[in-house]
Parts: structure tokens; C-alpha cells; sequence
């Protein structure tokens, strides 16, 4: 897996850039492919890339947690949101994105988006990081019409949503659907195998410039309250502001 750091915006734009021209339009190898886009995950630290279902207790069996939680949504959710239109693909899409564990590991199209993940979120001494997928040979798009059943699926897909929720829309949201490893009898990382890491960037963020760069972003208009367009937003978003003159008040 290339790994890259950046210090500012201006970097990672740049940097963006230089690997979005040399994959797409300059000849690769024969193990990566042209067609697709690019997606971008941001974390507050370099933690492995697996879905939250399978992350902690190896020894809890992740698939029927998430059958029994997702069996208890269709039941307790229906009170706040109809459901009864989505398909598996699309009911997993908005559990995940209001918090519940699943196998979906989120992504975005947004460079932007993923940078403010990465240091949104997480203590000031926490290292953010951003991943870039590219488009490779061994991860493909679901077809949720021939898949309509979490068991039918097998390793790593790319899944694109039909656009199930206002903050899947805001952010640009595309997720990873991850499936136990036949061979290794167990989730697998992103990354962790070579030919996923082929097709994979690192960038490391500088933590110092953490608020310079949420600040950076502001002005570009990627925010709390454009990430996550409802009241919680607008209230994050002003607590963040808030802070925010009171250090400039402090100098």
C-alpha cells in the first residue's frame, strides 16, 4: 500500500490530484482497471479497515448479530422511518449510517468529506488519517439485484446507494460490503491482503494541524452542518464555532 503525509488542504488536494491523473489516465498495471471512481475514508486514527460488526470479540459471531439487530430495526425503526421500500442493501445503508454495527464500511466520493472525518472526530493527539480506494480488479460493484440476500455475498464489493437517506446524500456516501474470508474463517481488513492494497492509498495527516484544516474546510464549505444536514448539524456546527471565537478571544 503507497502511504503519502500531508500537512495542509493545498497538500492533499495536490496530492489528490497527482493520483486521480496517474491512475486514470496514465497506463497502469494489469492488475488495475480504469473504469469506477475513486473513494475516500476518513479516520481518526489508523485503525484496521473493518466494518464495526466485526471489530472487538473474535469470538462473538458477528453474522448473527447483525441478522438479530437488523430483524430488531425493521420492528422498533418503523416508528420513525418507513422501511418496509428498502431492499437488504438499502436497510443496511441506513442503519449504518445512524450507528448501528454492520458490515458496511463507509466511504465517499469526497475527498473533502473524508478529510474532515479524519479530524472531526477523535482527541487532539490522535493521528487522522484518509484512505483513497481506487478502482482495482478484485473489488467490484454489488449487483443488489442478483444479491438480494447478506448470505448470498462472498469477500469485498463495492456497494453504491440509491441515495436511502438526506445524510447519505450530503456526504456522497458509497460503502465497502464486507463478507468473512472463506479461507480464514473470519473478517479480513481492507488492505491487509496485497491484492486489496494494489488498489489502496495511505495519507497520514498531520494531528497539529487538525483545527487549521477544519477551518480550511469551513471556508470551502464542507462542515458539521453541510455533513450532517438536519438540527444536529446546525447545533454541532455552532458549538464548533462557538469554541472556535472564544481561542480567537483568548489571544
Amino acid at each position: 500500500m503507497r502511504i503519502e503525509t500531508v500537512d495542509s488542504i493545498t497538500e492533499y488536494l495536490k496530492l489528490v490530484e497527482e493520483i486521480n491523473s496517474r491512475h486514470f489516465h496514465e497506463e497502469m498495471r494489469f492488475k488495475v482497471k480504469q473504469s469506477g471512481h475513486a473513494l475516500y475514508r476518513g479516520q481518526a486514527q489508523d485503525f484496521p479497515l473493518l466494518p464495526k460488526i466485526a471489530r472487538g470479540n473474535e469470538d462473538a459471531d458477528p453474522i448473527s448479530k447483525e441478522s438479530y439487530m437488523l430483524s430488531e430495526l425493521k420492528i422498533r425503526g418503523r416508528v420513525h422511518k418507513d422501511l418496509s421500500h428498502l431492499d437488504i442493501w438499502g436497510l443496511l445503508t441506513l442503519a449504518q449510517h445512524y450507528g448501528l454495527a454492520t458490515r458496511l464500511l463507509d466511504w465517499t466520493r469526497n475527498p473533502l468529506v473524508a478529510m474532515w472525518f479524519a479530524c472531526s472526530e477523535g482527541a487532539s493527539e490522535y493521528s487522522p488519517h484518509v484512505y483513497i480506494l481506487l478502482p482495482h480488479w478484485d473489488i467490484d460493484f454489488l449487483d443488489r439485484d442478483a444479491i438480494r440476500k447478506t448470505e448470498q455475498h462472498v469477500g469485498i464489493s463495492i456497494l453504491r446507494t440509491r441515495l436511502e437517506d438526506s445524510r447519505v446524500i450530503s456526504q456522497d456516501g458509497w460503502f465497502t460490503v464486507h463478507s468473512p474470508s472463506r479461507k480464514h474463517g473470519k473478517f479480513i481488513a481492507l488492505g491487509d491482503l496485497n491484492h486489496h492494497a494494489e488498489g489502496m492509498i495511505k495519507i497520514s495527516v498531520n494531528p497539529v494541524n487538525k483545527e487549521r484544516i477544519l477551518k480550511d474546510l469551513d471556508t470551502l464549505g464542507v462542515s458539521y452542518q453541510t455533513i450532517f444536514p438536519d438540527l444536529e448539524g446546525v447545533c454541532r456546527y455552532l458549538n464548533w464555532k462557538s469554541e472556535d471565537i472564544r481561542s480567537q478571544e483568548s489571544w
